[in-house]
C-alpha cells in the first residue's frame, strides 16, 4: 500500500497538473490573441489561470497559512468553475444580464459561509460543499451543450457533455463516500491515502483532457465556419453556385428516374437596381431567399447561382410537384412588398422547370432543359412557371 501511496503523492500530482493546465492555459490565451471576439476562449484560460493557483494552494496546504491553502484556494476554485461555465455559455450563444452573477455566485457562498459558520472547518462538510457547488456549474455546463448541439452538430461538443456529464456523477460519488467513510474532520493536510489519490487522478484527468476537448471545439467551429463560408452566398446565405453543383451532381449519382430542377429569374431586376439603388436590390434578393428557404421541402438544394437567378432542386419529388412548389413561390413573390425610399417594391418571378424523368439523371443536361423552359416563361410575359417536356 505504501508503494501506491508513494505513486499517488498528492502534491506532486497536483504541481503536474498544474504544468499541464499552465500549457492549456498558454494555449487558450495565444489562440484567443487571434480571434479576440471570441470571448468564450478568454474565459476558459481564466478557468485554467485560476485552477492552476488553486492546485499551487492546495499542494502548499501545511507550508502556508490555513487561510491561503482551504478558505481562499478553494473560493478560487469555485470562480475557475464560474469561469468555466460562463465560456461554455458564451460558446453555445447563451449569453445574458446574469452570466456573470451565476458565475461569480458559487465562490461567493463560499466565502460567506467561511465567514458566518464554522460548519467549513470540518474537512468532511467542506468537501461535500465543494462538490455540491461544483456539480451545479457542471450541470450547467451539460445544459447549455445539450441545447447548443441541434444548432452546430460538431463531435466534440457531444464528447464535452458526457466528459463532464461523468465528472458531475463523480462529484456525487465522492459526496457519498464523504459521508459513508468521512476523514479526520479536523485535517488540514490532505491525507496520501488511495481513495484520495484516486479523486485527485479522476480531476487531474478531467482538467487535462477537457482542456483538449476545448482546442477541439475551437478548432472545429473554425473548420465548420470556413466550410460554411465557401459553401454558401453570403447575401442570401443560400447555397453558392459551386457547392449547389456540387450536391446536385452528387444526388443524381444513380441514374434514379426522380427528382426535379427549379431555375427562377426575378423579372425586371436591373429596373430594380437603376430605379431605387442596390440597397434596395440587395433586399430583393434576400427576401425573394427567404420566400425560397421557407418552401424548400426537406432534402431540397436551394442556391443563389448567379445575380438574380436561383436554382431549386428537388432530389424527391416529380416534375408536377416541382410545379406546384415554383408556382407557390411564384406566388408569395407576387404579394412580396420590399421597403424602399420612394415607397414600396413589387416583384414577380419567372420559373422554369424540368424533372429527371423527362431528360435524364445527367446534371448539364437537366439544367439545360430547365434553362430553356425559364427562357419560354419570360418570352411568353414572365411572372409564370414554364415546364419542359420531353418530345
Amino acid at each position: 500500500m505504501g508503494g501506491v501511496s508513494e505513486f499517488l503523492d498528492i502534491p506532486t500530482l497536483l504541481y503536474t497538473v498544474a504544468a499541464a493546465s499552465l500549457c492549456i492555459c498558454v494555449s487558450l490565451i495565444v489562440t484567443w490573441s487571434s480571434v479576440r471576439h471570441e470571448t468564450y476562449i478568454l474565459w476558459w484560460a481564466a478557468a485554467y489561470g485560476l485552477a492552476i493557483l488553486t492546485m499551487v494552494l492546495v499542494a502548499l496546504r501545511g507550508l502556508v497559512p490555513h487561510f491561503l491553502s482551504v478558505t481562499v484556494a478553494d473560493a478560487v476554485l469555485l470562480a475557475s468553475f464560474g469561469s468555466l461555465w460562463l465560456g461554455y455559455h458564451q460558446f453555445a450563444r447563451l449569453d445574458g444580464d446574469r452570466g456573470w452573477w451565476r458565475a461569480g455566485f458559487g465562490a461567493l457562498i463560499w466565502v460567506a459561509m467561511a465567514a458566518a459558520t464554522p460548519l467549513l472547518d470540518n474537512m468532511n462538510a467542506r468537501a461535500a460543499v465543494l462538490s455540491g457547488i461544483e456539480l451545479v456549474y457542471l450541470l450547467f455546463i451539460v445544459v447549455d451543450l445539450v441545447r447548443h448541439y441541434p444548432k452546430e452538430h460538431l463531435p466534440s461538443v457531444a464528447l464535452t457533455a458526457v466528459v463532464v456529464g461523468i465528472h458531475a456523477a463523480m462529484q456525487i460519488y465522492w459526496v457519498v463516500v464523504m459521508i459513508v467513510a468521512p476523514l479526520e474532520p479536523t485535517a488540514i493536510v490532505l491525507p496520501n491515502s488511495l481513495a484520495m489519490g484516486l479523486r485527485f487522478t479522476e480531476s487531474s484527468l478531467f482538467v487535462v483532457f477537457l482542456g483538449l476537448l476545448q482546442l477541439v471545439l475551437i478548432g472545429q467551429r473554425s473548420e465548420r465556419r470556413y466550410r460554411i463560408a465557401a459553401e454558401t452566398d453570403s447575401l442570401t446565405g443560400l447555397a453558392n453556385r459551386g457547392h449547389y453543383f456540387d450536391r446536385t451532381e452528387d444526388a443524381l449519382v444513380g441514374g434514379k428516374d426522380r427528382g426535379a430542377l427549379i431555375l427562377f429569374d426575378i423579372d425586371h431586376f436591373k429596373s430594380i437596381n437603376d430605379t431605387h439603388g442596390h440597397p434596395v436590390g440587395d433586399r430583393v434578393l434576400i427576401e425573394f431567399a427567404a420566400i425560397i428557404r421557407a418552401t424548400t421541402p426537406a432534402g431540397g438544394i436551394a442556391a443563389r447561382i448567379g445575380g438574380e437567378e436561383f436554382a431549386l432542386f428537388l432530389p424527391d419529388a416529380t416534375t408536377d410537384e416541382a410545379v406546384e412548389i415554383a408556382d407557390r413561390v411564384r406566388r408569395a413573390t407576387a404579394n412580396l412588398r420590399v421597403a424602399a425610399a420612394t415607397g414600396t417594391v413589387g416583384l414577380t418571378v419567372s420559373c422554369g422547370v424540368a424533372g429527371v424523368r423527362e431528360t435524364g439523371s445527367d446534371h448539364q443536361a437537366l439544367h439545360a432543359s430547365a434553362d430553356r423552359a425559364l427562357y419560354d416563361a419570360k418570352g411568353e410575359g414572365r411572372d409564370r412557371v414554364s415546364i419542359h417536356r420531353s418530345h
